[in-house]
């Protein structure tokens, strides 16, 4: 009599790290955010996606109030983090400020940022300065500042901070109504989403290089 082969044993569970954990339920919660937005984050359904316990959220976060504070805070670090980033480009050409706006651009569509933002100012968790704009137009306002060194007349801050802050706003709404929304009709149709920043790019570097 043939001896029944035994079930294959289950493998072993992955034991995870505190660390380990903590990111795997903030990677899980940030899912769900960018989806579709704070509302969505609800423990039992962030430990399932992880494959924890209910509790074991609780022993990390404590509360879902204090997984969605951190769980923003992470989001928001990410975005500001990738938009400094960008800021490396100094506007000096067309094609320059064209590649800054294509960085900024990636920096908010990539992952789902643009969209992460609004969903947290819609919810009263993100202040629109929380898009650092400020710091932005500081550093575009130095470089016009050394550019215009020998000159006697100094740009204006308030000027270089709402050139900055208008394609910053611009890039958002693209950012999350994505390429179909920002087609139109028309001439702004053939344009396209990457014509458009174009267009913008040689708008802004003459406004910077004529005022």
């Amino acid at each position: 009599m043939s001896r029944k082969s035994l079930p294959p044993a289950p493998e072993p569970r992955k034991r995870r790290t505190a660390e380990g954990a903590r990111t795997a339920i903030l990677d899980a919660a940030e899912r769900r955010l960018v989806a579709s937005g704070p509302a969505a984050i609800r423990l039992q359904e962030v430990a399932a996606d992880v494959g924890v316990s209910h509790p074991t959220v609780l022993h990390h976060f404590g509360s879902r109030e204090a997984l969605v504070e951190a769980v923003v805070k992470r989001a928001l670090d990410s975005l500001h983090t990738q938009m400094l980033s960008a800021m490396g480009t100094s506007p000096g050409s067309t094609d320059k400020v064209t590649q800054l706006l294509d960085s900024v651009f990636d920096a908010l569509a990539v992952g789902g940022h643009g969209r992460t933002f609004l969903w947290l100012a819609l919810s009263g968790y993100a202040p629109a300065e929380d898009l650092h704009i400020r710091s932005l137009a500081e550093a575009v306002h130095a470089i016009r500042c050394e550019r215009r060194a020998d000159k006697k007349r100094r740009p204006k801050f308030e000027d270089t901070y709402f050139t900055v802050l208008l394609p910053a706003l611009a890039l958002l709404t693209l950012s999350v109504v994505g390429t179909e929304g920002a087609k139109g009709h028309g001439d702004a149709g053939r344009l396209g989403p990457r014509g458009f920043r174009r267009w913008l790019a040689r708008l802004i570097h003459e406004h910077l290089e004529r005022e």
